[in-house]
């Protein structure tokens, strides 16, 4: 059986969990740099879990790289996580001081560096993945209330150390999977999602990976994947006067007004329809098919000419002949098909607005 290429799918999602979580930690300002930890922390203890189990699964989410090269260090101790538990503690810091290493001389945030294991269940069987976290501490302040001579009055104190539970914390993370079962390696995903090309340097050096596939590929499987969903909807997912054709020209638009590719924007610049429950249960459809074909989630610059310019055009034909052609959703063209019940049932009116005309003859 072919590896997968896509992302974790939304089955696998509710089977995802963590079963053994460590973290060490990473003060630039102290000495040594990184304090390296030797006791577990128990899964189920406290309320981190959920908060880590949402981290995990954003992380499912992150940009496709495969390991490359002879010289994998990183990818040995990921797969001695995996297959030596026994020395699950003694590997976590190997993880932990590589990660901190390809830090030397840049800016990375004091905080903790969560090294933990998860298994996911798949068609294939229980399968272990291999969790990296850098979590950034963030200064909360606390206070304690004392009563004296009749007035309430609060002691103010500054954590400087603490962890809190906001994703906005999370700087890097990394879910790796050292086996065949999907044709990515590693997913990775960063704080600064605009910051691709950081992102790829970064995880370049830690695990030796480049990413998966380029930029033209996944440009091309976005607006392939949203024409071939886009045929598979009912009337019942259309708003009227809507077709499948112009998801299609919206994709392609997205591609020719957006320097890089975010999927929350794309799904919703392709889904318009003022119904708000069927909108959302259209764009999650989308986005389950973007993930199946692993687009969703990914960071790459938008690549519109590889799409083979026959796909980026729209062409509409009247049935005496004339023909109107543009590249991208009419919108952007100021091209409009609208509805002429004057002139008989199924008649269309075409009007196009434009600022001056060109004519050329044979």
């Amino acid at each position: 059986m072919p590896p997968k290429e896509s992302h974790l799918s939304s089955a696998e999602l509710d089977t995802l969990r963590l079963t053994r979580v460590i973290f060490h930690v990473w003060n630039p300002t102290h000495d040594p740099v990184l304090t390296l930890l030797d006791v577990e922390v128990p899964v189920g203890s406290g309320t981190y879990g959920p908060f880590f189990e949402d981290r995990l699964r954003v992380a499912s989410r992150g940009t496709q790289f495969v390991f490359t090269g002879e010289h994998r260090p990183t990818y040995e101790l990921c797969r001695n996580l995996t297959q030596r538990q026994e020395d699950f503690v003694q590997v976590s810091k190997e993880l932990a001081a590589a990660f901190s290493s390809h830090h030397r001389g840049r800016q990375m945030a004091a905080g903790v560096i969560i090294v933990a294991l998860a298994s996911v269940t798949t068609s294939a069987g229980v399968l272990p993945l291999v969790f990296i976290l850098k979590l950034d501490h963030r200064p909360v302040l606390t206070y304690r209330l004392t009563q004296g001579g009749g007035d309430v009055s609060a002691q103010i104190q500054h954590v400087l150390d603490a962890l809190v539970e906001d994703k906005a914390a999370v700087q890097r993370s990394a879910l790796v999977d050292v086996s065949d079962h999907f044709a990515w390696d590693v997913l990775a995903a960063e704080r600064n999602d605009s910051a691709a090309p950081e992102l790829r340097n970064f995880f370049r050096a830690f695990l030796s990976v480049e990413p998966r596939e380029d930029a033209s590929v996944l440009t091309r499987r976005a607006i392939s994947t949203v024409t071939h969903w886009a045929k598979s909807l009912t009337e019942d997912d259309l708003p009227e006067g809507e077709g499948w054709g112009r998801y299609k020209e919206r994709a392609v638009q997205y591609m020719l007004d957006h320097a890089n590719f975010d999927t929350d924007e794309f799904v919703s610049t392709v889904v318009r329809d003022s119904d708000e429950s069927r909108r959302e249960r259209v764009k999650n459809s989308l986005r389950e098919q973007l993930r199946e074909k692993g687009v969703e989630g990914q960071e790459f610059p938008t690549r519109a000419q590889s799409v083979a310019l026959a796909e980026r055009r729209t062409k509409i034909v009247t049935d005496v002949g004339v023909q109107i052609i543009f590249e991208g959703d009419r919108e952007t063209h100021r091209v409009e098909v609208l509805d002429d019940p004057e002139h008989g049932p199924g008649a269309k009116k075409i009007v196009i607005r434009a600022r001056r005309l060109t004519e050329s003859g044979a």
